[in-house]
């Protein structure tokens, strides 16, 4: 076995979890003021949510900027998935961002994952990026329902797991 690939297996994934709505990205915001990593060793995105849950913004940890990724209201770049419209071009800007900067990282932040990364969508590729890259832990959220199927589709409990739930 390489030593990089010791590395990989060793990092440590967090996982906060709960209900929707439960309060996972406020835990999760906490968690990274615990942990007070400087913003030039972190990468990933929080999920930014109005009020009522009509419109969720990606915002990039790193360097502040948001762009909205999904929306209740018609977007032109949009698919429909359910009640919303989802702006594909958004998330491919966000996997970018973090593949970016995974060298220089310590902590990859993901919020969230679910139904799209286990589509193979949403931010699929620079989770399994980051999965694949030495010397860098991870934290992220997930939906109570969809975190088992999460830890079996990409093989989790091969890594050092810690799960939070909220």
């Amino acid at each position: 076995m390489s030593c990089r690939g010791f590395l990989v297996q060793n990092k440590t994934i967090t996982l906060i979890t709960g209900a929707y709505n439960s309060g996972k990205t406020t835990a999760l915001l906490a968690y990274l003021k615990e942990k007070d990593y400087p913003e030039n060793h972190l990468c990933g995105f929080v999920s930014l949510a109005k009020a009522e849950k009509t419109c969720y913004r990606l915002k990039d940890l790193f360097s502040g900027i948001e762009q909205v990724a999904l929306s209740e209201q018609y977007m032109s770049a949009g698919r429909k998935v359910g009640r919303f419209f989802v702006d594909d071009a958004v998330f491919a800007w966000a996997n970018a961002q973090i593949v970016e900067r995974l060298g220089c990282a310590r902590l990859a932040v993901f919020d969230e994952l679910g139904r799209f990364e286990l589509e193979g969508r949403g931010f699929d590729p620079s989770f399994r990026r980051a999965l694949a890259t030495a010397d860098l832990d991870i934290v992220a959220t997930v939906r109570q329902i969809f975190l088992q199927e999460v830890i079996d589709y990409y093989a989790l409990d091969t890594y050092t797991l810690s799960i939070r739930q909220v």
